[in-house]
């Protein structure tokens, strides 16, 4: 069985490693990572669809809502991880799952598990 490819997109580098690290703990497989904008969009239209992505709501003072357009275009489903929660979030992506910062590796496999099994935010 070939494990869920995930595409994270966060842009503090600890933040990032740690997501990276956690994810993997967890049996899911990295479809790659990006800490902006440009590099998250380059990335994805440069390789394979990922299963699901993770994505910061805020990529140094951007917000990375064309990085959302695409996936959801792609039908790739997404989880936010933010430190703005819901409110943070333009209400076209009402429909997205979102992580609230600070998370443990418990809070993000539960948040993972509920986004594959389909479940409303």
């Amino acid at each position: 069985m070939i494990a869920t490819r995930i595409f994270i997109v966060e842009d503090e580098t600890i933040l990032l490693c740690d997501l990276e690290d956690i994810v993997i703990h967890l049996g899911y497989g990295l479809a790659g990572s990006a800490t902006s904008l440009d590099e998250a969009m380059d990335k994805l239209k440069d390789g394979q669809k990922p299963d699901i992505a993770l994505l910061d709501l805020n990529l140094n003072g951007t917000p990375s809502d064309p990085i959302a357009d695409y996936l959801i275009a792609a039908d790739v489903p997404i989880l936010f991880v933010s430190g703005y929660g819901r409110r943070g979030l333009a209400e076209r992506f009402s429909a997205c799952h979102v992580l609230q910062k600070p998370y443990d590796e418990t809070k993000l496999a539960n948040a993972l598990e509920r986004l594959i099994a389909g479940e409303a935010p």
